[in-house]
């Protein structure tokens, strides 16, 4: 799923005012979570190396970092926002929880996908 893909599918499925700019940051947000707790810790490329900013100088054909089929974390992610900003707690905690299990199984999925990266914290003799 790109940029643009995920703010409109969050736009039909929750009609909303936010502002582009504010979805993008929340783009960014998790996607530097993603970034950090998965692929850092887990083998990758050079490619990924870099973290994740989305602003408005970014293509919107940017691909987000986690694939189909888990990439609807980022449509419930930015669900959620929305009804955060709206003070609409009992929509927010629902869609908190479709986001949070999207990202349970993503992040299952990333680590039987990729090795984690091993590091040794003490070593005795």
């Amino acid at each position: 799923m790109n940029i643009q893909e995920a703010i409109d599918l969050a736009d039909q499925m929750k009609p909303n005012m936010m502002k582009r700019q504010a979805k993008l940051t929340f783009l960014t947000e998790i996607d530097r979570v993603i970034y950090r707790e998965l692929v850092l810790k887990h083998e990758h490329t050079a490619e990924e190396e870099t973290e994740p900013l989305y602003d408005s100088e970014t293509d919107d054909g940017t691909e987000l970092i986690m694939p189909s089929p888990y990439d609807m974390l980022y449509v419930y992610w930015l669900m959620s926002k929305i009804d955060l900003m709206n003070m609409e707690e009992e929509k927010y905690n629902n869609d908190r929880m479709l986001f949070e299990n999207a990202y349970a199984q993503g992040s299952d999925w990333w680590t039987r996908e990729r090795m984690p990266i091993q590091t040794t914290r003490e070593f005795r003799l």
